[in-house]
């Protein structure tokens, strides 16, 4: 509860962000159980470990199928530290075996797990069998939603996993495509919303990454340095339109931003792929480039939340090449005929971010997953048929809340069998699968496949993740950035660092939220915690702890001061005009790619190659990580590849 008079100023008392989510009420209770003894179960199946984090940690999750399952939640945390920690390794070969078996079993419910499984469903029919287990209650690992309904309206904001790169035409000639976008019915054309009730003529974004950086002309931006920095309280209005003339920073700063902008020819070289990745992206940005180290606070939250996890001082350079940042990307004119990849592409993003691409795998794969026809609007926005995801007969079946400890080969390899142990509900149960695929990241391989080579081993103990924290902030209007002549805001201290207002997709012809500054909307933050000049290492760890070291009620302050600080002046109030905050962890959002992930280094293979070309026994790894680039299509990739490999 509040304990200063400050803090009731900014609405910490205020009951909608407490505790009256269901979802978060059901973190709490599993929880509880995760440390306790369950009656009815006998001793070797009652694993006990010690928990971290209880139910206030987490937070509200909002309303909905995904209510109890915002990021990483606490049920979730404790689970995977304990079998992080070695706690559940005497009581596995105690574990009830449950008597099923599986022709397939993959472990990971993201974009690489629900792959898998369509790609074995396609191969295989409905002869064979296959069960998806994901430690979260629901499907989509970071493809997942938060909803609110404020003030008679239905609210959407993404938890991570967010766009489609568009138009198809484009991202098929560049390669940023797959080909079960249509064969799961996904459509070809789409149609954006029109602004509606201002009288100014905004610049609204498609979508919320493209204007951090890449594309600032999508929105109307305001760059904030300070309430009495500049005479415009502090903020500078679409600073790119005039090289940053009213942003109190040097000149020389200035000039670097706008050089970078402009650059677009880069140092021709055969082996140009291999060179960046032998340098980090500070490197090239100071050594080849010779722009001040300064430029990096502005490039590096953009670097870490679109896809590197920590800053460009541990991130290879070519890391940057795959994600168009300033510099590197001027590569893309080498391989596309001269032409610049941002000035024709964009992101189309559902109102849930991918969490609708991940409904149309899961509708596809189990019919009855999704209530409702194979309708756009059935598929997003009907509610999931729970009894429906693990029913006895279905070629494919999905099982959440499932905690995987062990994967170990049974047997040789022709004749064999995987066992694989889980935790779910207070004890660990046992199932047999023909085969595997490990759709999970090598943080969780590393210790829970068992018999690793040692070359194997190594190769997913070199991974190093970086935390995301991603922050749905419902508010009733957002006429106080309307008031400012914005739709999207940058700024450099406090929490976070962007938010923006975006046009939403026309769902069957039909607004899936408002575009209106009068009425309620979702501010979306990626945050990342930068640790710039430690070694990767520490950087990555340091990162984690400033994730999970603060509870629900820490981050809700910094957001509402935050806010307070960026729009009190506009017209916001923290107090009344925020409608409630949905805070989503993701501990290993993003794999790092230090120099040499994608080539390698001193004569070796690159880590990923190792990993992406072993099949352990019957086991097969498939992760966005191992392509390097960590988006939906690669994700999808790697788990084709895993289950057609088996095959």
């Amino acid at each position: 509860m509040p304990t200063s008079r400050n803090e009731k100023k900014l609405g910490m008392e205020m009951p909608i962000t407490r505790r009256d989510f269901i979802g978060s009420t059901l973190v709490g209770a599993g929880s509880t159980l995760m440390a306790t003894r369950s009656p009815g179960l006998s001793a070797a199946n009652r694993p006990q470990f010690s928990t971290l984090f209880g139910s206030e940690w987490t937070g509200p999750g909002g309303i909905g199928d995904y209510a109890a399952s915002n990021g990483n939640t606490a049920e979730v945390v404790n689970a995977a530290h304990a079998m992080s920690t070695g706690q559940f390794i005497d009581a596995v070969t105690e574990a009830k075996d449950i008597g099923e078996t599986f022709d397939l079993v993959v472990v990971g419910g993201g974009f690489s797990g629900l792959s898998a499984a369509y790609t074995f469903k396609k191969h295989t029919g409905d002869n064979m069998n296959c069960l998806i287990l994901d430690n979260h209650p629901i499907f989509g690992g970071e493809a997942k939603q938060n909803e609110f309904e404020v003030d008679g309206y239905h609210l959407y904001g993404p938890q991570g996993s967010n766009g489609n790169l568009w138009p198809v035409s484009v991202t098929r000639q560049m390669g940023f495509y797959h080909e079960y976008w249509p064969e799961l019915g996904l459509p070809d054309e789409f149609v954006w919303q029109e602004l509606s009730g201002s009288d100014k003529d905004l610049r609204v974004a498609k979508d919320i990454y493209f204007p951090m950086l890449q594309t600032w002309e999508a929105a109307d931006s305001g760059y904030f340095y300070g309430r009495d920095s500049t005479p415009n309280g502090g903020w500078a209005i679409n600073p790119w339109n005039n090289g940053f003339r009213d942003a109190p920073i040097p000149d020389s700063l200035k000039l670097d931003y706008m050089t970078l902008e402009s650059y677009r020819m880069p140092p021709r070289r055969d082996d140009w792929e291999q060179w960046l990745d032998s340098m980090t992206y500070l490197d090239f940005l100071t050594k080849v480039l010779g722009v001040s180290p300064e430029y990096a606070k502005l490039v590096d939250p953009f670097g870490a939340t679109v896809g590197h996890g920590l800053g460009s001082d541990v991130t290879s350079a070519y890391a940057a090449f795959e994600f168009a940042l300033p510099g590197p990307a001027g590569y893309f004119r080498y391989i596309t005929d001269n032409t610049d990849p941002t000035d024709l592409l964009h992101l189309a993003a559902f109102p849930g971010g991918n969490a609708g691409i991940a409904r149309y795998f899961l509708k596809h794969l189990i019919p009855g997953s999704i209530k409702g026809d194979l309708s756009m609007s059935a598929i997003l926005f009907n509610p999931i048929n729970w009894q429906e995801l693990d029913r006895a007969g279905n070629p494919a079946r999905f099982r959440g809340g499932c905690t995987v400890v062990a994967v170990e080969n049974i047997g040789s390899e022709k004749n064999g069998r995987v066992n694989v142990t889980y935790y779910k509900n207070g004890s660990l149960h046992k199932l047999t699968a023909k085969s595997v695929v490990m759709a999970a990241n090598q943080a969780v391989n590393k210790r829970i496949v068992k018999g690793l080579t040692p070359e194997l081993y190594d190769a997913m103990d070199s991974f190093m993740h970086g935390p995301v924290l991603t922050v749905n902030v419902a508010v009733r209007n957002w006429k106080f950035m309307e008031k400012l002549g914005i739709t999207a805001a940058r700024w450099f201290e406090g929490f976070g660092w962007f938010t923006c207002i975006r046009r939403q997709l026309m769902i069957d012809g039909q607004e899936p939220m408002p575009l209106d500054p009068s009425k309620p909307t979702v501010l979306t933050m990626y945050v990342p915690f930068l640790y710039p000049g430690m070694p990767v290492k520490e950087q990555a760890i340091a990162a984690r702890y400033s994730l999970l070291g603060p509870g629900f009620s820490d981050f809700e302050l910094q957001i509402r001061k935050q806010l307070q600080t960026l729009f009190g002046a506009s017209g916001f109030d923290a107090r009344w005009d925020i409608a409630g905050i949905v805070l989503n962890r993701w501990g290993h959002a993003y794999v790092v790619q230090p120099p040499g992930f994608y080539f390698g280094k001193d004569g070796k293979p690159a880590a990923k190659e190792v990993i992406r070309n072993t099949i352990h026994g019957r086991i097969a790894f498939a992760h966005s990580e191992l392509a390097g680039a960590q988006v939906w299509q690669t994700a999808a990739a790697e788990g084709k590849r895993a289950v057609e490999n088996l095959l």
